[in-house]
């Protein structure tokens, strides 16, 4: 009895030791498998970014993984495969689970593996979506739209979601229409793809500053040079004459007023945000003013130059018409206005082509930018003007929203 009490009991302490380190290893499983997952994840959005090749992307993926391994104190390798023909990454990682019960891989511990595999989802990054519905909602007169590297969208069901009138091109990696389009072989490359799947509001989830007192009221610079400060501009600010106006490190909201620039002006942004609510909430940048501007680092308005009250009237209107305007780096968020970059329509009449402000050939906006994303109700493109989108993400410190390039990314296995 004594003898066969003990290994009975032996037995059971086994049983008991064994369900212990079963439970261990498929917790380690678990985890291991959550981090193959991220570190997938994370190298295929790194096709987002138009100058990633495939040993950048391995390296984001293994650094992805590393961390992982370091934060959670595992004894665990990762090893990735990148697939360029179908843009898919595959993380197998691999770690030591320890026994203390059952002697299975010998002291080193059972060796247990996970693999995930996610691909990007779509071919081209996204650089210009009209969100709104009906007819003109992204048009292009007397100017272009060159977007080499990413995609160009209009949400509008109307045969006539896109337009390009006569000497309008757009030109694009992709271009596609919820509805139709308006134009022929001489307006578009490549030729726009229609009755496509409306695109979401990428940054509807962002959450928009707090409007607390006025901290300025009737700011008017004239013929001056001034660093501003962060904060509340009641009535808005008007930038005239010869005036040289920097906004750095913040974000500035227009309340009840427009962010104006008139005359040889120049606004410089560095670090900054323009966040604009209430009425007559609108930007309006003439001719002959010159912009330079570059969207926050970091912090809640990261990567947005401009973002719109979502409580505005639909249709406000927002002119960049300055043809000197070369760096526009960071985010065009209106989700209810209309922006026009260009003079406004009809203002170039065929007597003033060929003159400063209505030029024969296009003159170059944003080209200087690293990247440039517009989301707007309503885009016009008009009077001469070729709206250069670039999509170098990974050659700035200032960020793209994530929120732009979450859902072309999926995992597959």
């Amino acid at each position: 009895m004594p003898l066969m009490f003990v290994l009975f009991f032996g037995g059971l302490m086994l049983a008991a030791g064994g369900a212990i380190d079963i439970a261990s290893s498929m917790r380690i499983r678990s985890h291991i498998q959550n981090i193959a997952d991220s570190a997938a994840l994370t190298g295929a959005t790194q096709y987002r970014l138009s100058r990633s090749d495939s040993n950048a992307i391995t390296q984001v993926a293994l650094s992805a993984a590393q961390a992982a391994f370091d934060e959670a104190k595992l004894n665990a390798t990762a090893e990735v495969t990148v697939d360029d023909t179908i843009r898919a990454v595959t993380v197998v990682v691999t770690a030591k689970a320890p026994l203390r019960f059952l002697n299975i891989g010998g002291n080193g511990g059972y060796a247990v593996s996970a693999k995930a595999t996610a691909r990007a989802g779509s071919s081209s990054v996204l650089c210009l979506l009209a969100l709104g519905d009906g007819q003109h909602i992204l048009n292009v007169q007397n100017g272009r739209v060159t977007a080499p590297d990413c995609s160009v969208n209009s949400n509008s069901g109307s045969a006539q979601g896109i337009v390009a009138n006569v000497k309008a091109f757009i030109a694009a990696k992709i271009i596609c229409s919820s509805g139709g389009y308006q134009g022929g072989t001489s307006n578009f490359n490549p030729m726009p793809s229609i009755d496509c799947p409306v695109v979401a509001d990428p940054l509807n989830s962002r959450a928009a500053p707090v409007v607390g007192k006025c901290d300025f009221t009737d700011m008017r610079i004239d013929n001056q040079d001034v660093t501003l400060k962060p904060g509340v501009y009641c009535n808005g600010l008007t930038i005239k004459d010869n005036s040289r106006v920097r906004m750095m490190h913040g974000t500035y909201i227009m309340k009840d007023g427009d962010l104006r620039a008139q005359g040889n002006s120049s606004l410089i942004m560095v670090d900054a945000a323009v966040y604009l609510t209430g009425h007559n909430a609108e930007l309006d940048f003439s001719p002959t003013t010159t912009l330079d501007l570059s969207a926050p680092v970091n912090g809640p308005l990261a990567g947005i130059l401009f973002f719109e009250d979502r409580n505005a009237d639909i249709g406000r209107t927002h002119q960049i018409a300055s043809r000197a305007a070369s760096k526009l780096l960071g985010t065009i968020y209106l989700s209810r206005g209309k922006l026009v970059v260009g003079q406004a329509p009809g203002t170039c009449s065929p007597a003033d082509v060929g003159t400063v402000n209505c030029p024969e050939s296009p003159v170059n906006v944003a080209d200087q930018s690293a990247w440039t994303l517009i989301v707007a109700h309503e885009v016009n493109i008009t009077s001469g003007v070729n709206l250069v989108l670039n999509s170098g993400y990974d050659a700035t410190a200032v960020p793209v929203p994530p929120e732009s390039l979450a859902s072309s990314t999926i995992l597959t296995h």
